[in-house]
């Protein structure tokens, strides 16, 4: 009966875990919008990966911050568009300086220590930012793996 309870107590923890984790999206908003606190407009693409690992319209800020979810953009175009920040799943996008990256939940590994299972977390969302912008490049980002 205890073996049962603590069979289920950790595999609800490493679910638990597991479910935290798979909410990169939302967290790199969260960052986006602490790390910038300017006054100016600011227009952020979020794909459609990092729009469901996390970023609702609960997210989003008023202005200076508006946010474009418009699907089947080419990473080429990119460049035409008047994004400041890109949230997306790509590391590099021609245009764009990666600030920083998001981990997500990747998967389970077993290993032969006090507790037998670990998270594997990858990044999963990459924050850019536009190299038009010389002003969002001074903030002090933690740059990109």
């Amino acid at each position: 009966m205890l073996g049962a309870f603590v069979v289920s107590l950790g595999y609800s923890a490493v679910t638990f875990m597991a479910s935290y984790n798979n909410y990169p999206g939302g967290y790199a908003l969260k960052a986006l919008h602490e790390a910038d606190s300017s006054m100016k407009e600011r227009m952020v693409h979020i794909d459609a990966f990092t729009a469901m690992s996390g970023v609702s319209h609960f997210c989003e800020n008023e202005y200076p911050w508006r946010y474009s979810k418009e699907e089947e953009i080419s990473i080429d175009e990119f460049q035409k568009r008047n994004f400041t920040y890109l949230l997306n799943e790509h590391r590099s996008i021609s245009g764009y300086k990666c600030l920083f990256s998001v981990d997500g939940f990747s998967g389970v590994k077993l290993q032969h220590q006090i507790l037998p299972f670990s998270l594997v977390k990858e990044p999963k969302v990459f924050a850019h930012g536009n190299m038009r912008e010389p002003d969002v490049l001074s903030l002090n980002w933690l740059g990109c793996p």
